[in-house]
Parts: C-alpha cells; structure tokens; sequence
C-alpha cells in the first residue's frame, strides 16, 4: 500500500480538529460536524477505531449510513426551546428543506474499493455504503468515506435557529454475519435513539438495561439499536450514540421571526431522527442503489 505523508499530516490535524467538535475521540463522526445554512459540504465519515474487544480491535471493512428522510419516510422530530426535547408532529418543511437528500456518496476518493448510493422509491438520495476491504486499525487510523452534505436550509417562518440531523451508521467488521447474529465485536451500530420527552413507544432500550451506560429498559427502536453486552468498553460507543450534522441558522440573510421565546429567545433546536421503517429498510447493504438486488449484508 503506498502511503502519502503529505496527506496523513493534513488529516491528523482535520482529525484533532474535529474530535474536539464532536467531543468523541475515534468514534464513527462526521469530520465537518457543523455548518451554516445554504452551504454544501465536502464531507467525511470518519470511523475512529474497528469492533471491539479494546485490546485487540478487529479491522473495519465496511460502513453503512443513513440519513433521515422525510419524503418517503416520517422521521421523528424533536423541539428544544431551552427545556430538554420535546416531539411534535410538526412536518419536517416546517423547519427545513429539503426534505430528502441531505448526504450524497462522491464516487472515488476514499478508503474503500466498493460502494453505492442509497435511495427511496422517488430516487430521492438517502446514504450509502462504502467497503470491501479490511483495515486494522489497532494503532487509531481513520478511515475515511467522502460524501456532500447538501446546502439545508431553515424555513424563514420558523423558529429554528439550528437543525441537526442524526445519522444511523453501521460499521461492519464481519461481513458474512448477518445482523440478527451478530455482536459488537462483529459489527458498531451508532444508533440514533430518540429517547425524549413525548415519542411513541419510548423509552427503547434492551430487555435488561444497563445502568452503567444508561439504556434504558424497554423496547427496541430499530432492528438496528446495537448491543450492551460486556463487548461495550467504551462508554457511549455504539448504542444511542450516532454521528450527528447540525445546521445553523444564518442571522444575516435569515433573521428569526419576531416573537420567537425558544433559548430566551435565541431560538429552538431542531433534532431530525431517521424513522425505524426507514432504519430498517436502508441500513442493510444491496447491490443496487434502491435496496434491490444481491443482498450483502442485514
């Protein structure tokens, strides 16, 4: 394998840069986690480390991802106004636009020799998956997925003065394991879990909880919440929590309309969860864009 020294100094510093804006070293994060609205971003997925266990971690050899979509789907959103989040049933245009599309795989350009788009019955862009090869990451070399973050923007009647969307990622380490089998040392789930105020059906949570790691007890959200079993030795790793593209509002060019309370009147915060139908549907990996064809891996 040849390696560029130029690029991994570059990338050491993007990559300190940006595990101090995540504020979770060599976890799967987004390199550019934030940005303001109206602006497309040359974007990473970032995978920090392989599956556990910690003293010997297994190589990465695929990623999975996908981004809440409003069109086909019904994602589950949440308001802050300064109190915690609360749900509301409030359409996704409400708050932002558009609706679908918000990451789009760029072809070539990164670590991974295969990958595809994910798309919905109207070919509106979702995710993609990225692999076919493994790679050891026992010494914290990140491997990387470029892809664009389309240019949201936050409806001008509303309050919002950010939106950030929540992504479900999974990371494979063993491809030939499906996912009703597999553990943590097989595949990192990092789960969106919508544990807040007012969602239906929550609290989700395992048939045992952990309160070392506060799952709480109660029902899965997605086929693909991940695991608490004793391979968890990171805390936070995996389980509700999943990489995350927060959007700002632009004062400038758009204002918060007046009467606005939210944050003492800064304005609400917006979080977008990708729906379980959705999580369900897409996480696995197909061979064609939209979720037909040879299955690789579920």
């Amino acid at each position: 394998m040849k390696i560029n020294y130029k690029n991994i100094a570059l990338g050491t510093l993007a990559f300190a840069a940006w595990a101090a804006s995540q504020s979770a070293f060599a976890h799967t994060r987004f390199e550019t986690a934030t940005s303001v609205e109206g602006t497309r971003v040359h974007n990473y997925v970032n995978i920090g480390h392989g599956c556990p266990p910690t003293t010997a971690r297994r190589p990465s050899y695929g990623t999975s991802v996908v981004f809440p979509n409003a069109v086909s789907y019904t994602p589950i959103i949440g308001v802050d106004s300064g109190a915690g989040k609360v749900y509301t049933t409030n359409a996704a245009s409400t708050y932002y636009s558009p609706a679908a599309g918000i990451a789009v795989m760029i072809n070539g350009g990164g670590a991974f020799p295969l990958g595809n788009m994910k798309v919905d019955a109207a070919n509106n862009k979702d995710g993609f998956w990225a692999g076919g090869k493994f790679y050891d990451q026992t010494i914290s070399t990140t491997v990387q997925t470029p892809f664009y973050a389309s240019a949201v923007t936050i409806a001008k009647a509303s309050c919002a003065r950010s939106v950030t969307f929540y992504a479900a990622i999974a990371d494979v380490c063993e491809v030939t394991v499906p996912s009703t089998s597999a553990t943590d040392e097989q595949v990192l789930y990092w789960s969106p879990i919508p544990n807040f105020s007012g969602v239906p059906g929550s609290p989700f949570g395992t048939s045992a909880g952990d309160p070392a790691r506060t799952i709480p007890v109660g029902p899965k959200f997605s086929n693909y919440d991940g695991y608490q079993d004793a391979a968890h030795t990171f805390p936070g790793d995996g389980w509700g929590s999943p990489a995350t593209y927060k959007v700002t509002r632009n004062p400038v060019t758009n204002p918060l309309p007046a009467g606005c309370t939210g944050n003492a009147g800064a304005g609400d915060d917006i979080h977008v969860y990708p729906s379980a139908d959705q999580i369900n549907k897409e996480l696995p990996v197909y061979k064609n864009a939209n979720q037909t064809g040879d299955l690789y891996w579920n």
